[in-house]
């Protein structure tokens, strides 16, 4: 198993962990216009603001009209969001991001996190809001996203044939299989009768091909559909097959199946609410930051802040 210590340190030194030197603001009571107290000196509020502007204001200035843009816009159409959207939806984001860590680091359940923790010191709560505050799941920013989803929400229509393709997309026939690709015809002509002589194919595509996102894979691709141009060229292939050469827009393909997966057996009715969830999530994805940029286009914004 591996060890997650790695991870967990990439959190604790972005988040500065503080050590038992270190009396919490909880612990003792100070002027809220004094953010810390250092050998007796105190640092205000107003000097931290000042390091953040100098360090983050281009930055933090754009995140704060966007939102204010957002706010405008949703109270113009009266949309608003609840304590409790806010809180499930950094919960959902908190726990996505975990299951992340806990796969990378090799981790199969809580428990084996919690044990992890304990090496570090940490509980599992305070690892939530360590993850919160390394992804800024802030409440601010958390309420912006659901405000602008909401907005945009009302904009989407969805058809039949879209949710038809979903449909296919996610519980229909699935293709696993590796590729190379390469830039020219007379390459791949070349490292296609090499594959003929028995040759490593996965080796291969590490080496030779010139789209390197599969090729760090051994040339594993995403599955895909029967449907399509790649799916369409390999219809005819066993597991265990190469095809022959493919062309693209990406360029000159050779594609070894390596299994197939049945559709799932699920009919259209049973899962349509689902469907219609995701062809929502993927259109408010595709159509948010254009949406966003067009409300800055039609916006009168001042910018007062100091380069």
């Amino acid at each position: 198993m591996k060890n997650i210590a790695f991870i967990l340190g990439a959190i604790l030194f972005t988040l500065g962990i503080i050590n038992n030197n270190v009396i919490l603001g909880s612990d003792v009571e100070v002027d809220k216009n004094v953010v810390a107290v250092v050998n007796g000196e105190e640092l205000s509020r107003d000097k931290l603001a000042d390091m953040l502007i100098e360090m983050y204001g281009g930055e933090g200035l754009d995140l704060l009209i966007r939102r204010t843009l957002v706010r405008q816009e949703s109270s113009k159409r009266k949309v608003t969001v609840t304590e409790e959207e806010i809180a499930s939806r950094i919960e959902y984001l908190v726990e996505g991001q975990i299951n992340q860590q806990m796969k990378k680091g090799g981790l199969k359940d809580e428990d084996a996190l919690k044990s992890e923790l304990e090496k570090a010191k940490l509980t599992l709560d305070q690892y939530r809001k360590n993850i919160a505050k390394m992804f800024k799941l802030t409440k601010g920013q958390v309420e912006a996203e659901l405000l602008a989803e909401k907005i945009i929400k009302q904009t989407i229509k969805i058809t039949d044939e879209e949710l038809q393709e979903a449909y296919e997309e996610e519980l229909g026939e699935k293709i696993l299989a590796r590729q190379i690709v390469f830039r020219t015809l007379r390459d791949a002509e070349k490292t296609l009768e090499i594959i003929k002589t028995g040759a490593d194919f996965e080796a291969l595509a590490k080496k030779e091909s010139v789209d390197r996102n599969s090729a760090s894979r051994g040339g594993k691709m995403r599955p895909f559909g029967p449907q399509g141009v790649m799916g369409k060229a390999v219809a005819n292939l066993k597991n265990g097959e190469v095809s022959e050469i493919i062309k693209t827009d990406s360029g000159y393909h050779i594609i070894k199946v390596e299994k197939r997966i049945p559709r799932n057996m699920k009919k259209f009715s049973e899962v349509k609410e689902d469907l219609v969830k995701l062809v929502t999530a993927q259109k408010v994805q595709t159509r948010i930051s254009p949406w966003l940029l067009n409300l800055a286009e039609s916006a009168e914004i001042i910018r007062n802040l100091p380069d």
